[in-house]
């Protein structure tokens, strides 16, 4: 039988990650994940395939704003992440980095302007997702939280911030493909569905691209 092709999902704590892959099943209802409001309830890498969609999922776990988490742990769990990417990338046709719109303003304020030693984790995993030139979607989710006004200011901030990082972002509906050139983001909303739609046609086109491309 034919291998499955892979989605990969990363982002840190308490993203959203589980209720996306919940999104994109066709039967939620044997989907294991912890849904919550419990951050790093994710803990295992674990493939979801069901056999009525044409892609396996990877929920990678999350790992930087877990409280109850010891720093050891976040460790190994970096580095079972790390691992698995350097093991895997090639099945990957397509990585979702999921961000929470509500931490960003607070993540770079703290990780990039404050402090120019460190890194924010969501340009580290961007980065890092670069270096095996994987097609990159970054999902802005929980943008129900805000008000148009709010979710706008904190978009441009992001993008403007990552200019200065040296990563240029632009909305997917300006994307023109090119993943050297440019990484794509979404608005989203996980418990709204805002954009899903969107979402999941991105995803089959790039699967489709990928199956052309193994071909």
């Amino acid at each position: 039988m034919e291998e499955k092709p892979s989605l990969l999902i990363i982002g840190n704590s308490n993203v959203g990650k589980s209720s996306i892959t919940k999104l994109l099943l066709k039967d939620a209802s044997q989907f294991k994940g912890k849904i919550g409001k419990n951050p790093g309830s994710t803990l295992l890498i674990k493939p979801i395939d069901q056999k009525n969609i044409p892609y396996k999922i990877i929920d990678l776990p999350g790992f930087g704003y877990a409280k109850s988490s010891s720093q050891r742990r976040e460790i190994h769990i970096k580095q079972q992440i790390v691992s698995h990417i350097e093991k895997n990338h090639k099945q990957y046709f397509y990585s979702l980095v999921v961000i929470n719109i509500l931490r960003i303003e607070d993540e770079f304020k703290k990780y990039f302007y404050d402090n120019k030693e460190t890194i924010p984790l969501t340009f580290e995993l961007i980065s890092f997702l670069t270096e095996f030139s994987l097609p990159i979607l970054i999902i802005i989710n929980k943008i129900d939280k805000l008000s148009n006004f709010d979710k706008n200011k904190i978009i441009k901030f992001l993008i403007d911030t990552s200019k200065e990082y040296g990563l240029n972002l632009i909305h997917l509906e300006k994307f023109k493909g090119d993943y050297s050139e440019a990484i794509p983001f979404l608005d989203f909303s996980a418990l709204k569905k805002q954009n899903l739609g969107k979402l999941k046609v991105t995803i089959n086109d790039l699967l489709n691209n990928y199956k052309k491309l193994e071909i």
